[in-house]
């Protein structure tokens, strides 16, 4: 009889200890900052309103260098609507990071700001290998720090390159454990 409790605690032990494995998971909370190169496209909409596409590319990097996204590649489809009276935009797009090794971290932002800038909710909404699962959210805050406009003749349109960057003060991430 004896045997068998024990067998039975051993056993529930052992389960206890699996489901504590289960749901182990990785969290934390990170500074960061992409550099960025972006090519867009505004049109006039209406007086003085203008629609922008553009798509921004660079570089995401963690504050103390550390982290599975350090250094991960970083494209974000965006579209905004500025007014040109008041010098505001408002926007709002995608950011797909991927690291090395391919794995990849999909998020969804939403900013306002000076047609210089914005700022607003980040939200990590998902990812692939490593990354599937995950979920997170901080605040974004994008500057342009150079740009250069090409109007396009007979067509009332600009194109923009700019450069510029974008940081996220307090980043916070969960990825579950995938056992």
């Amino acid at each position: 009889m004896k045997k068998k409790m024990l067998g039975a605690m051993l056993a529930m032990l052992a389960a206890a200890a699996t489901v504590d494995a289960v749901v182990g998971a990785e969290e934390g909370t990170v500074k960061a900052a992409a550099t960025w190169n972006g090519r867009s496209f505004a049109f006039p909409v209406g007086q003085d309103q203008v629609y922008l596409v553009g798509v921004y590319s660079g570089t995401f990097y963690i504050d103390d260098g550390k982290g599975a996204l350090h250094a991960a590649s970083i494209v974000c489809p965006a579209t905004a609507e500025g007014d040109l009276k008041s010098m505001t935009k408002a926007g709002q797009g995608r950011c797909i990071l991927t690291d090395e090794e391919g794995n990849r971290v999909y998020a969804r932002f939403t900013c306002k700001g000076d047609l210089e800038g914005c700022r607003g909710p980040f939200t990590i909404v998902g990812g692939t290998g490593k990354f599937e699962g995950i979920t997170g959210e901080g605040e974004m805050i994008s500057r342009i720090l150079v740009r250069q406009i090409t109007t396009v003749t007979g067509f009332q349109s600009a194109e923009q390159e700019g450069e510029g960057i974008a940081t996220w003060p307090s980043l916070t991430y969960r990825i579950p454990d995938k056992h």
